[in-house]
């Protein structure tokens, strides 16, 4: 397989096509990452402080890193009141759990947990996963994520309820995978409306040839994740049109070593070390993910979030490459705990 000398993303037709030089169209269409400023973001938030109530935002977290740090960054930095809200996640790892207990406790933040009734995200991700195994596509691995993207309308309930006016959350530029949206036909620097437009057109086309997404008990959550697929979608928008949304990292630079050095010293945070990274380990369902995109197009999203970390001056090709070769390797026992909890079983696991 050959790999952009630049970034370092393997080879492919639609995703990195290489030129003469061996460099990939990502990296000569790459535009450098612009942050809008702590000050403004200090700013912002002096807005929403509120003294009538009992606190001034929300904060999503997960037990990852970022949403670590986000918290750590609003409640002790800023020395904002947040409310710490969490997706009680039937796949979520139990260092994850761990974390979530000790940052809380770290910082003295109430937290407020929420979750489905009668095993949704286990009916939907057993539905989604099956229709996938029937015929393997990349561009439709993000599907038996959707458990995960109908938690909007209840984060936008939590917050009205406590008469919060703003939602916090650590998503940051290197995590925005690049190739989901071109495995889907929309390009890579396609603006919100497009993007969101042509997504819909591509998922259609997508499960037009694989008939078994379409199952009629499935449809109508299905059509309320993609409405509500994160907080700029059209449903999160609409429900929560007097809502503000911030994203930490769209304002002060993502660190790696800062990030790590604070949750891990200051809140107690700690990873699965055998996971061999401190990226996304939190939900079991990432490996999954994982072991679909090496199948079907040799890279996992940490290809892209390296390449993005390479053109940005954050890490060396070498060293991105030396970390995907202990990364990207299948974890099939979390694997296997995601199809028992979800109640799989006959799936035959082929080596990528």
């Amino acid at each position: 397989m050959d790999f952009c000398l630049k970034c370092g993303l393997p080879a492919h037709p639609l995703i990195a096509p290489l030129d003469d030089a061996g460099v990939c169209r990502q990296c000569r269409e790459y535009q450098p990452i612009k942050y809008l400023g702590r000050e403004r973001l200090a700013g912002l938030l002096d807005t929403f402080r509120n003294g009538q109530g009992k606190y001034d935002c929300i904060v999503n977290i997960s037990g990852g890193r970022d949403s670590a740090f986000t918290l750590l960054t609003l409640a002790k930095d800023f020395g904002m009141r947040v409310l710490a809200v969490n997706y009680a996640n039937p796949f979520t790892h139990e260092q994850a759990k761990r974390n979530i207990a000790a940052m809380t406790a770290a910082l003295k933040v109430d937290l407020e947990q929420f979750g489905f009734p009668g095993q949704l995200h286990e009916k939907l991700l057993r539905h989604n996963i099956r229709a996938w195994f029937k015929k393997p596509s990349a561009a439709m691995a993000p599907v038996i994520c959707i458990g995960c993207k109908i938690i909007w309308p209840e984060i936008i309930r939590i917050a009205k309820r406590n008469g919060v006016r703003c939602i916090i959350n650590g998503g940051n530029p290197y995590e925005y995978t690049s190739f989901k949206k071109l495995l889907l036909g929309v390009s890579a620097g396609a603006g919100l409306a497009e993007t969101y437009l042509k997504n819909l057109k591509g998922l259609l086309s997508q499960a037009a040839a694989n008939l078994s997404y379409l199952d009629p008990r499935y449809l109508a959550t299905t059509a309320k994740a993609y409405l509500f697929s994160n907080q700029y979608a059209l449903g999160s928008r609409l429900l929560g049109a007097q809502l503000q949304y911030i994203d930490l990292f769209h304002y002060i630079p993502w660190e790696e070593q800062t990030v790590l050095s604070r949750i891990t010293n200051e809140l107690g945070w700690d990873y699965p070390h055998e996971s061999g990274s401190t990226w996304r380990f939190d939900c079991k369902i990432g490996h999954l993910k994982d072991y679909m995109y090496l199948r079907t197009i040799g890279q996992t999203e940490k290809n892209d979030f390296y390449a993005k970390t390479i053109r940005e001056g954050l890490m060396t090709r070498q060293a991105a490459m030396e970390r995907l070769r202990s990364e990207n390797h299948v974890q099939y026992d979390q694997i296997r705990e995601v199809f028992a909890a979800a109640g799989i079983d006959g799936i035959m696991l082929t080596p990528p």
